[in-house]
């Protein structure tokens, strides 16, 4: 019998997502249910981690569990699928979660958008409790007029939309949402000029006249997140997780002993994202409405575009849009 405290996931995952499964299922108060995937070896992790084995992703769905994760950021799951999915984890009352934020392709969103479940992305920073701290530091701060975001990683763990997602939802804490995105796409040298981006840049542009810039990639290192407020607080700089508070003197308000980064920290911040997300809607506590995951993937997507197009894009423009959010 499974204990209380312990959280139940099934998870549709890809070959590069196994070394990552494999760490999940040591993390306290989580046990891995059922794997999902088309391969032996995915068959073969399932039957070492005790866990069943499935080969459809709606099949997927419909095992007991307490929540459900998508954790194959290269799979585009189609419109039928994926709302199946939805139907599924709806009908049982359980979160429906994904490492990237569209796991459906971008033609076939206007059907999924009138759904009032999307897939929750995870993990996100403000839903762990070191970001959760760094939002109740920032309120003595005083409301930031710039910011900046770099979040970096291998490309096994997230997409590059799932990484701009991140970013752009913590800046909504206290930005909302921007007007205008200009963004830039890092090709590889020598690479062909068609080359699939691994990092982009980006400048926001909000309503009120502040402004916030994000570096996001997928090209490798290891898992890390730095954000950076500026305003009449001074400074206020998460590392990490880890406070850094100058004053705007340049006095040290807060500071945080360094800690060592291990190989591993993607690997717990998906677990604590999970149980959160578990926790969440086990109380009926929504972290984000339907209509701001709507606005954050339309976000997303303007980058996605002005980094095509070489120029600023307007988010409301793109919201507009419904079948390209």
């Amino acid at each position: 019998m499974t204990n209380p405290a312990t959280d139940r996931v099934a998870i549709w995952v890809g070959e590069r997502q196994l070394p990552l499964i494999q760490s999940l299922s040591r993390a306290p108060g989580l046990k891995v249910m059922a794997l999902g995937g088309d391969s032996a070896t995915i068959r073969e992790t399932a039957d070492r981690l005790g866990a069943a084995h499935v080969l459809d992703p709606k099949v997927l769905a419909g095992v007991e569990a307490d929540a459900t994760l998508i954790a194959d950021p290269s799979r585009i799951m189609s419109t039928e699928v994926l709302s199946a999915m939805i139907a599924e984890t709806s009908r049982s009352n359980r979160p429906l979660l994904s490492m990237a934020p569209r796991p459906g392709s971008i033609e076939e969103s206007a059907e999924l958008i009138a759904s009032t479940v999307l897939p929750s992305p995870v993990p996100c920073f403000r839903d762990l409790p070191q970001g959760q701290r760094f939002i109740a530091a920032a309120d003595s701060f005083e409301p930031p007029n710039a910011a900046s975001v770099e979040i970096s990683g291998p490309e096994a763990e997230t997409s590059l939309a799932g990484r701009l997602f991140d970013a752009f939802d913590l800046l909504s804490v206290w930005f909302g949402l921007p007007s205008f995105v200009d963004a830039t796409a890092v090709r590889p040298i020598g690479g062909p000029g068609h080359a699939v981006p691994r990092r982009l840049f980006a400048l926001a542009r909000f309503p009120d006249g502040r402004a916030a810039s994000i570096s996001a990639g997928v090209d490798g290192g290891r898992h890390a997140r730095i954000t950076t407020l500026f305003g009449p607080g001074g400074r206020m700089q998460s590392l990490d997780g880890r406070l850094d508070w100058t004053g705007p003197d340049g006095e040290v308000v807060e500071h945080e002993a360094t800690t060592t980064p291990g190989a591993d920290d993607f690997h717990r911040e998906l677990a604590e994202s999970i149980r959160s997300h578990v926790r969440m809607n086990k109380s009926g506590e929504r972290t984000r409405s339907p209509e701001l995951i709507v606005d954050l993937l339309a976000t997303c997507e303007a980058v996605l575009l002005s980094s095509r197009t070489g120029e600023p894009e307007s988010v409301d423009a793109v919201r507009r849009m419904i079948g390209r959010v």
